[in-house]
């Protein structure tokens, strides 16, 4: 087996015992929640709408305005204050907290492999 297939069965390996976490199984759940309530749905919607309308807008390299701005800082607070909303939020942060913290280990093992 190369090192590459290696490398890949390990991955394999991490996903599934990833998807056993108290993080993993918190953001399924969160995810679950938020796609069966209308309410936080939309807002997530909503709020996603605003934000690709000013990516754009910027990628043509026009500045935002203030009032824009303030549109999506809005829209952003009125989406965070549902708990549906807030609790997809809080699961997702703490999944990717845990994936940086891998990205970390891996990185650490690169580099201390690197070095002998």
């Amino acid at each position: 087996m190369s090192k590459i297939e290696q490398a890949l069965e390990k991955c394999l390996e991490l996903g599934k015992i990833l998807a056993q976490t108290d993080e993993y199984k918190a953001m399924k759940q969160a995810e679950h929640d938020l796609l069966h309530d209308a309410e936080a749905r939309r807002l997530v919607e909503d709020l996603q709408q605003v934000q690709q309308e000013q990516l754009k807008k910027q990628m043509t390299g026009v500045d935002l305005s203030a009032e824009e701005k303030k549109q999506l800082q809005e829209t952003e607070q009125v989406a965070i204050q549902h708990p549906v909303v807030r609790a997809s939020h809080m699961a997702n942060a703490g999944f990717q907290d845990l994936m940086k913290e891998i990205s970390k280990k891996i990185r650490e093992g690169i580099k201390v492999h690197s070095v002998e």
